[in-house]
């Protein structure tokens, strides 16, 4: 893992970049069904501030999900509450990229990655109703790792915020990872209500430190074996909720594993 001074901390087989800038929100609409944002995001230069992950290593062990990682450290941009999107600006974060994966410039809920960011500086980026939100969807994962259930959510925690809306979520668990707590779960967003296909839904690890520095987005694409094509999405959450772990590719169980692995140090 990279650090400032040029410490480099990695798994066997990884290999470490500097990353560009990352568009400031996520994208997490799938081919089949694509989502176009009324208006792009307004380019704000990366702020300057102190580094705050020079001491930082990240770590995880991808098994037989991926023969290699990548890990990026990526410069932070600064959160304009004039322009839209709705809680734009991401703070310096780590980026762990699996194999050779094509990630795009901003953050795509349906391609695989690894999201690290420190939490404090991630919250000071915005004001107002964008931190109040922030601050809810930190609150409500807090609050499902506590109670251990999600009961009476209509949608989970995730990060970064999306230009979308939940349309289901299931296989919802409870991991512990070397630092801290999370759920994992599969789950779909969207911008409209058209019918859920394979490619449209994902495998997601959300999870914070014990000491409450980091938040941790874990994405991963999953298909389901046997979904109907064009399901309604009731009958879609239905199929796969009744689906064991195997019954997905990649096997949950075994992104389950690579997410407990995750550590920050």
């Amino acid at each position: 893992m990279l650090n400032k001074t040029g410490f480099l901390t990695l798994i066997a087989g990884a290999t470490l970049a500097m990353a560009a800038p990352s568009a400031v929100h996520a994208n997490p609409t799938a081919p089949t069904k694509p989502a176009t944002p009324t208006k792009p995001a307004t380019a704000v230069k990366p702020a300057a501030t102190v580094s705050v992950l020079k001491d930082v290593s990240v770590s995880v062990t991808p098994g037989t999900l991926a023969k290699s990682t990548t890990i990026k450290i990526v410069p932070a941009v600064s959160n304009n509450h004039d322009e839209p999107p709705f809680m734009n600006g991401e703070p310096e974060h780590f980026r762990v990229q699996f194999d050779n994966d094509k990630l795009s410039n901003d953050t795509s809920f349906l391609e695989r990655q690894l999201l690290v960011y420190p939490l404090a500086q991630y919250g000071k980026l915005f004001k107002g109703k964008e931190k109040a939100e922030f601050d809810k969807i930190v609150w409500k994962l807090q609050t499902v790792i506590s109670k251990k259930s999600d009961a009476g959510m209509k949608s989970l925690p995730i990060l970064p915020a999306a230009e979308a809306f939940e349309v289901f979520h299931t296989h919802v668990k409870h991991l512990l990872f070397k630092q801290g707590k999370g759920i994992s779960y599969i789950t779909c967003y969207a911008q409209d209500d058209a019918p859920i296909n394979n490619g449209d839904f994902f495998y997601t690890y959300q999870g914070i430190t014990d000491d409450l520095k980091y938040y941790v987005s874990l994405f991963v694409p999953v298909q389901a074996k046997g979904l109907p094509k064009d399901s309604p999405s009731k009958k879609a959450k239905e199929f796969l909720n009744n689906l064991p772990s195997s019954g997905f590719t990649p096997d949950l169980d075994q992104i389950d594993k690579m997410a407990q692995s995750i550590s920050i140090k």
